[in-house]
């Protein structure tokens, strides 16, 4: 018998190694023919790349070295003037008003605007005398009035705010001028005079203007920190704001980098040796993978052919072999939960098929067999829930025949009338063994004839109080399970050596607002209380499968009929009444009814 299953295991082993085999050999053959290929169409697209970034890194060379060379021009001019040019050394060491420092301040503006015509690429030559703050300029004749009188003002403030001996004097340095930015290059004379250049950037970068534009190619200058600084379109410059350019700035990296802005561009830099900017190149990309060969589309539809037939491939294994596999491991994971209307669906290859009749037919069989034994066990249970109830009712006979006799012995028959009436009401609610649900509203009259019973017979040294919320009183509840509490308290916490009356009290409220809220069953007494440690045991007890011989059997009771009745768990609680005392009390689910019952 041993060697039958183990058969079956090797099939169904060996039947998922084919399933798995079959996928496994279509993948050996489509994922390497896709990597190769999609690798091959990721290396073309780089030797594009490297090749169109290595030719405009050359021209971007060629204009950058174009650039520097211009500013070295105008950095020996100012150096060289600097120190040979008396006229300009002498400019601070004259009076003001003296014949020679006139001379000397007019033959040092008119050299400036001599050398202009020299230094085209400068927009304005400058002189300035920081002892007597005169600032003379020699502007080209292309610079307007207006922007003459702002680089003015702007000149004075750069010299106004560096001393004598700031590192700004020692390069050249990117100003900013009403949203424009041009390169400034100021040589001390050490004479308390100085010489220097203004280049605006944007005529700097005129000859790359035929670049820029071209297939939608932009070229700029930025700062050391990314920044562009001269003119470009509204929506690019907005782009280039978002983006970090830094990073692609430094030294050695990589010849070009792919940026995303609105759409791809490939980026290329070169960085400027005597100023602090870098010459930047965008192409886009698309435009240049358009100079690929045809076979780029072929490149494209490969894989994406071959995406398509696995995903076919796939489907067909998922519908003949993997979804009627699902579907049994599926049925029967819900057998093994207890779900027994579960079915599988007819399949089209006769090896399913044959599993799926077999299957339904064991599923039946056992669904029917299941419902047998349920209902045998209802019936099992019925018949120990009235079992358990009639064990309750002999309870309190004694005792009740015992008070009525000494009541007749001393003549108390008005007290005897009385008595009898709460008897009366007390032992048909007790008898009604056919009824196995009534409302809180009946169970708390039951309560009342107990207690008013207990109270007659001890009439000094007992009082209870009854407590039930107007919106619990119609809901359902089993019988005798209230009572069990109130005895527990008479028997274990009555006590007459207080010197105070035995007080219970038994409420009724819901455990939260709200109408579907659970609702609280509470018995609490001022009696002896709780043994130290007793607390935890009587839980113990109470909530077992089975009743143990330590006694408590009526709370036990309580909470198997609740169970039972609930179809849920149940829990109840012990506590320590303040000042002293105990307090039980039990959480039961709200079930409103859905007919008001006859109380007989």
């Amino acid at each position: 018998m041993a060697g039958k299953p183990k058969r079956g295991g090797w099939r169904a082993m060996k039947q998922a190694r084919l399933r798995s085999r079959l996928v496994l050999g279509f993948a050996i053959v489509t994922i390497p023919l896709v990597v190769l290929v999609l690798w091959n169409n990721v290396y073309a697209t780089r030797v594009v790349h490297s090749q169109v970034a290595q030719s405009n890194q050359n021209l971007l060379t060629m204009y950058m070295n174009d650039m520097d060379q211009v500013l070295e021009e105008i950095e020996n001019y100012l150096y060289k003037t600097s120190e040979q040019n008396q006229n300009l050394i002498s400019l601070s060491q004259y009076d003001k008003d003296s014949w020679e420092y006139y001379l000397s301040k007019t033959k040092t503006v008119d050299d400036l605007y001599l050398n202009t015509n020299y230094y085209g690429a400068a927009d304005m030559l400058f002189a300035y005398s920081s002892r007597y703050d005169d600032l003379f300029t020699a502007p080209q004749q292309s610079v307007s009035y207006a922007k003459k009188q702002a680089i003015q003002d702007r000149l004075k403030n750069v010299l106004h705010q560096e001393g004598e001996d700031s590192p700004f004097y020692m390069k050249w340095n990117i100003v900013e001028l009403n949203g424009e930015y041009a390169l400034v290059r100021i040589v001390n004379t050490n004479y308390r005079s100085f010489i220097g250049a203004w280049v605006d950037l944007a005529r700097l970068i005129q000859p790359l203007q035929a670049v820029n534009g071209h297939n939608g190619s932009k070229a700029f200058l930025v700062s050391e920190a990314g920044k562009p600084i001269t003119p470009l379109d509204a929506a690019t410059e907005q782009e280039l704001n978002k983006e970090n350019l830094k990073p692609h700035l430094a030294e050695g990296i990589a010849s070009y980098n792919i940026v995303k802005l609105e759409k791809p561009y490939l980026l290329v830099a070169k960085r400027s040796r005597l100023a602090p900017m870098d010459l930047i190149l965008l192409l886009p990309e698309r435009s240049l993978l358009e100079r690929l060969p045809y076979f780029q589309t072929l490149v494209y539809w490969v894989p994406v052919v071959a995406f398509v037939l696995l995903i076919l491939y796939l489907i067909f294994l998922q519908r003949s072999i993997v979804r009627p596999i699902h579907n049994l491991i599926k049925g029967m994971r819900k057998i093994r939960t207890g779900d027994l209307s579960v079915r599988l669906d007819d399949s089209r290859l006769f090896e399913f098929s044959t599993i799926k009749e077999t299957f339904n037919a064991m599923a039946e069989q056992i669904e029917h067999l299941k419902i047998d034994i349920y209902e045998e066990q209802i019936r099992t249970q019925k018949a120990e829930l009235k079992h358990l109830q009639a064990q309750i009712h002999p309870h309190f006979f004694m005792n009740s025949l015992n008070i009525v006799y000494h009541l007749a012995q001393i003549g108390k028959y008005d007290i005897i009338q009385s008595l009898a009436h709460h008897l009366v009401r007390y032992f048909r609610y007790a008898t009604r063994t056919q009824v196995s649900v009534l409302t809180v509203k009946e169970e708390m009259e039951h309560i009342y004839h107990y207690l008013s019973i207990q109270k007659y017979r001890f009439p000094e040294a007992l009082e209870f109080h009854l407590d039930t919320d107007p919106s619990l009183e119609d809901c359902e509840i089993p019988p005798l399970i209230v009572q069990p509490l109130v005895e527990n308290a008479m028997v274990h916490g009555f006590t007459m050596s207080s010197g105070e009356p035995f007080r219970i009290r038994v409420r009724v409220y819901p455990a939260e607002d709200g109408p579907d809220a659970d609702l609280w069953i509470e018995v609490e007494d001022n009696g002896k209380g709780f043994a130290e440690g007793k607390i935890p045991e009587l839980s113990e007890r109470v909530h077992a499968s089975q009743p143990d011989d330590g006694g408590h059997i009526g709370l036990w009771n309580v909470v198997n009929r609740c169970r039972l009745f609930f179809k849920t768990g149940v829990r109840m609680q012990f506590e320590a009444a303040q000042p002293r005392g105990a307090r039980v009390r039990i959480r039961l689910p709200r079930q409103k009814t859905a007919k008001k019952a006859v109380t007989a």
